[in-house]
């Protein structure tokens, strides 16, 4: 049996990229692999990061679903985490 966390990370890697993931998905996937999760205010309300890497990507929100090009950003960054575990 495949757990949430799993499903998550099956569903970021599908191709074509899905346009269902919602900052949900996000919030409980990124901070499961220890990202910090940020909720502030003006056009990018969410951040992900991830302080080994150095890495902060900032989400804007359009609706209940996160754009591709965010997705994508997301997809690298989740795949240097699992490289390095």
């Amino acid at each position: 049996m495949v757990s949430q966390i799993g499903k998550l990370q099956e569903k970021f890697f599908k191709t074509p990229i899905p346009t269902d993931i919602t900052i949900a998905d996000i919030r409980r996937l990124f901070t499961h692999y220890g990202c910090i999760f940020c909720e502030k205010g003006g056009s990018h309300p969410y951040k992900v990061i991830h302080k080994e890497s150095g890495t902060v990507i900032p989400i804007p929100v359009h609706g209940k679903h996160i754009q591709d090009v965010y997705v994508k950003q997301l997809k690298q960054l989740l795949e240097l985490i699992l490289e390095d575990i």
